[in-house]
């Protein structure tokens, strides 16, 4: 039943073009609420150079994790999702006074020229053609080049002040009430939701092998 499964996963879901459809609009719906929360940030200067700190120490763990185990890039993280995040945002602390119009039409700029990349990549190798997705590049267990999904954060932050203008929650009653609290919360320590539900994930797969002998 397990094999079964393992199979179905990484035979026909994996590589499915519906799930990769799908996955395409959660990505650009997700990073664009990212740049959403720009809104409600006193400095994002200061927030996205937490993130960067922060997304710096992910990238020493994992190689120490490679090291440990003996792989070679296996489970390094070199440029994933909060890389491209913590960049996205101290690129908009540059460029937050610019008329909202322009940061759209930079923002769309970014996606068309991470789309035509990504299926016109180049012989480019070396750190900046890595970061930016326009190159052959190296391994990252987890990769969100600035191309093209810079672009959609800075959509989301460009856009998203209309419906906060007040700063205030859209939710009923400011989601205030009992139903909305587990919400809030996560919404406040949204970082470390994160960064704790890969090793629990981690941790329950590999106990799943050990039980299952996978």
């Amino acid at each position: 039943m397990i094999a079964a499964v393992c199979t179905f996963v990484s035979d026909i879901y994996w590589l499915h073009p519906l799930r990769l459809i799908v996955r395409s609009f959660v990505l650009a719906g997700f990073i664009g609420i990212c740049g959403i929360c720009c809104s409600f940030s006193r400095s994002n200067l200061r927030r996205g150079l937490k993130l960067l700190a922060v997304a710096l120490l992910l990238t020493l763990v994992t190689a120490a994790m490679d090291a440990f185990s003996g792989y070679t890039d296996f489970y390094i993280i070199r440029f994933g999702v909060l890389h491209m995040l913590a960049i996205s945002i101290l690129l908009y602390a540059l460029l937050q006074r610019l008329p909202w119009p322009l940061l759209v039409l930079f923002g769309l700029l970014l996606i068309a020229v991470g789309k035509y990349y990504s299926t016109q990549p180049v012989a480019w190798s070396g750190l900046l053609p890595f970061v930016l997705g326009i190159g052959d590049g190296s391994y990252s267990a987890d990769y969100f080049p600035l191309l093209p999904y810079s672009g959609y954060f800075l959509l989301g932050a460009a856009l998203g002040v209309f419906p906060y203008r007040k700063k205030q929650s859209r939710f009923p009653h400011g989601g205030s009430g009992a139903a909305w609290r587990p919400f809030c919360f996560l919404g406040r320590h949204a970082l470390w939701a994160y960064l704790l539900h890969q090793p629990l994930v981690y941790g329950l797969l590999l106990l799943l092998g050990l039980l299952f002998g996978l």
